[in-house]
C-alpha cells in the first residue's frame, strides 16, 4: 500500500543543511516511499538539485514527477546548494509569516493567465534533467496552469517526448478550484491531474468530471487540527488522514511533505495500521470515552 504514497519536495530548501534533507530523504526511501515529486519553482529550482544528488542510484527504483511553466532555468551549480539553504534558514529564522501566507480570506481567482511556449519548455526540460541527473521523467506538469495556456508547437514538443520516452506522462497540477472551470475535452491527450484533495466533496466532483486520468494529491494534511480528530493521537492522524485521501483515490497517489524524519516514520506506519484495521478509528473513540 506504500506504493500509494508520494513525498513532496516544496518544503526542502527550508531544512538548513544538506545532511539533514538527505537523512529525511532517506528515511522516506527505507519506509518504502518510491514516488518523489519537485519542480523547478521549489528552492529557486534547488529541490531538483538536491534530489538529484539523492536519486543518483536509486533512479531505477522510483518514479519522479518535475514540473513546467514556472521557476528558475538557470540555477544548477551543486556547490551552491549549501548557500542556498544557509540563506533559507536566516531568512526563515527572521520572517514571522512567510512571505505569501494565506490570510484565510483569500478568494481563489485561478492561475495567472500565460503564453507558454515550446522554448520556454524546452529549456526548462533540459535544465531538470541536468539538475536531476536523469535522463528521463516519469511525469512531467503543468504547473499552475491549465492546457489552453499552452501553443499548439508547445503542446506537440510535450507529446514529443513522450514518444521519445523522455517523458513517461504528461499532466497539470493546479488549485482544485482550478479544474472546476474546464471541460473534460480540454484535458484530451493530458495524463494525470494533480492537485490538492484535502476537501472530499471538492475531490469526489472533480474526479467524476475528469475520469479516465490519474489523479495525484497533495496537500491531505491539511486537516491534522481539526477538532472532530481529537479522538486520534497525534502521532496516527497524519496515517489517518492518508488512509482516507487513499480510499477516495484508490488508483491514483497521494502527495504528503514533512521536514521531520519521525512525522514520516508515524505517518507510514500509522497509515498501514489503519490499512489493516479499519474500525481502527471507532477502537480508539471507545478508548476515549
Amino acid at each position: 500500500m506504500v506504493d500509494k504514497l508520494g513525498f513532496g519536495g516544496a518544503t526542502l530548501t527550508n531544512l538548513k543543511s544538506l545532511r539533514e534533507i538527505m537523512r529525511l530523504l532517506d528515511t522516506a526511501f527505507e519506509f518504502g516511499i518510491r514516488h518523489f515529486d519537485t519542480a523547478p519553482l521549489y528552492g529557486q529550482g534547488y529541490s531538483e538539485v538536491i534530489y538529484g544528488r539523492f536519486l543518483k542510484n536509486k533512479r531505477n527504483q522510483v518514479t519522479l514527477t518535475t514540473k513546467f511553466g514556472l521557476g528558475n532555468d538557470h540555477n544548477t551549480d551543486t556547490l551552491s546548494v549549501h548557500l542556498i539553504l544557509a540563506l533559507n534558514y536566516i531568512v526563515k529564522s527572521i520572517r514571522r509569516h512567510p512571505a505569501g501566507a494565506s490570510s484565510g480570506t483569500d478568494v481563489y481567482k485561478g492561475p495567472d493567465v500565460r503564453k507558454i511556449d515550446k522554448g520556454s519548455i524546452q529549456r526548462s526540460f533540459e535544465t531538470s534533467l541536468k539538475r536531476l541527473q536523469t535522463d528521463y521523467v516519469d511525469y512531467y506538469l503543468l504547473h499552475e496552469g491549465l492546457p489552453s495556456f499552452l501553443t499548439d508547437e508547445a503542446f506537440n514538443y510535450l507529446q514529443e517526448l513522450k514518444k521519445q520516452g523522455s517523458v513517461r506522462q504528461i499532466g497539470v497540477g493546479t488549485n482544485a478550484l482550478g479544474f472546476k472551470t474546464v471541460n473534460a475535452s480540454d484535458f484530451v491527450n493530458w495524463d494525470v491531474l494533480q492537485y490538492d484533495g484535502n476537501e472530499p466533496a471538492l475531490t469526489k466532483e472533480i474526479m467524476s468530471k475528469l475520469p479516465g486520468h490519474r489523479h495525484f494529491h497533495h496537500s491531505c494534511l491539511k486537516g491534522f487540527h481539526d477538532p472532530s480528530l481529537q479522538h486520534i493521537p497525534a502521532y496516527q492522524r497524519g496515517g489517518y488522514l492518508i488512509s482516507q485521501a487513499v480510499d477516495r483515490n484508490p488508483s491514483g497517489k497521494i502527495i504528503f511533505s514533512t521536514r521531520s524524519v519521525s512525522s514520516i516514520k508515524s505517518n507510514v506506519e500509522s497509515f498501514l495500521k489503519f490499512v489493516e484495521n479499519p474500525g481502527l478509528v471507532n477502537t480508539l473513540l471507545s478508548q476515549k470515552k
